[in-house]
């Protein structure tokens, strides 16, 4: 009976020195790591939880990534429209000068700016091609190339097809505009002044004729509404930055509210975890001596 007892009783002290052990191993990871456990069974019945929060929050981030990319692209295309704009305001003081040899200076100086800024790139990618990126959405560098050509439209080589991204769940936003949209109308003003320049009433001279004075009145309205319909583009493209950031922040105060949810769930009181720590390494110590104690029970003591 005796032998039962001792061995009932020392399985007992193993237990609880286990038990003990095991307590201390658990309030040292939580105090090296400080989350309540390593994996998902160890956060129990919120386990579920914190997986569709941390996926939320994984959402969050690759939005917030592709606002700024969207932001950045944006910028650059409002610097491109902004240039076109100050080329085409140019183009449109120049006209009315009576000077021929300082207008023809001027509306090269305004085509080759607004070429250049329609063939802008951003990121490797041409900001007003559309979709198309292995040529340039304008074809030509001179404005004498445009005299050759049946329409003004001929010297566009983007496709119809705007750049979409998905800015949040169920919201896309169409980011691109096409150079032949925002530089249709200043390309055909270049197209007329170059013909007219290379035609039977060209060259312009100074002083102008009074052919060339007359075309170059009329020409005045379509190079204004040219400037007008680029100050529209500039306004979408601005409204467009502004919805942009919005969602971005959204985005970020998203990851903010998540980060704290998932903090809730799988992060340890470190106060707690290292009051669990001592009092489970008390009960190590005070079950090692009781095991060891137990151990030690004999009954040749008794029987001498």
């Amino acid at each position: 009976m005796t032998r039962i007892s001792t061995y009932a009783a020392n399985q007992s002290a193993l237990m609880d020195l286990m038990r003990a052990q095991k307590n201390m191993f658990d309030a040292q990871q939580q105090l090296s790591s400080g989350k309540l456990a390593t994996d998902l069974k160890g956060i129990g019945y919120q386990a579920e939880s914190l997986s569709a929060s941390r996926a939320a929050l994984e959402r969050a981030k690759s939005y917030e990534e592709a606002a700024m990319r969207t932001g950045a692209r944006l910028e650059a295309q409002n610097i491109a429209l902004e240039q076109m704009g100050d080329a085409v305001s140019n183009l449109r003081t120049s006209v009315t000068s009576k000077e021929g040899d300082y207008i023809m200076h001027q509306v090269r100086e305004a085509f080759y700016e607004i070429t250049n800024a329609l063939n802008t790139k951003h990121s490797g990618v041409y900001l007003f091609g559309g979709t198309r990126s292995d040529v340039t959405p304008v074809n030509v560098s001179n404005l004498s190339d445009l005299v050759p050509l049946a329409s003004a439209n001929d010297v566009f080589e983007n496709n119809q097809r705007t750049p979409v991204v998905q800015l949040d769940q169920g919201y896309t936003l169409d980011v691109g505009m096409l150079a032949s949209d925002v530089g249709g109308e200043v390309m055909a003003a270049f197209k007329r002044i170059a013909d007219f320049d290379a035609g039977a009433n060209g060259p312009f001279a100074s002083p102008l004729t009074a052919a060339q004075d007359a075309f170059l009145t009329s020409e005045i309205q379509n190079v204004i509404t040219a400037l007008d319909n680029l100050y529209v583009r500039v306004g979408e493209n601005g409204s467009k930055q502004t919805q942009v950031e919005n969602l971005k922040n959204s985005h970020v105060d998203r990851q903010d509210f998540l980060t704290l949810m998932i903090s809730d769930i799988e992060d340890a009181d470190m106060a707690e975890a290292a009051n669990r720590f001592q009092q489970a390494q008390t009960a190590v110590d005070v079950s090692a001596v009781t095991f060891s104690t137990l151990n030690d029970v004999s009954l040749l003591p008794y029987l001498r």
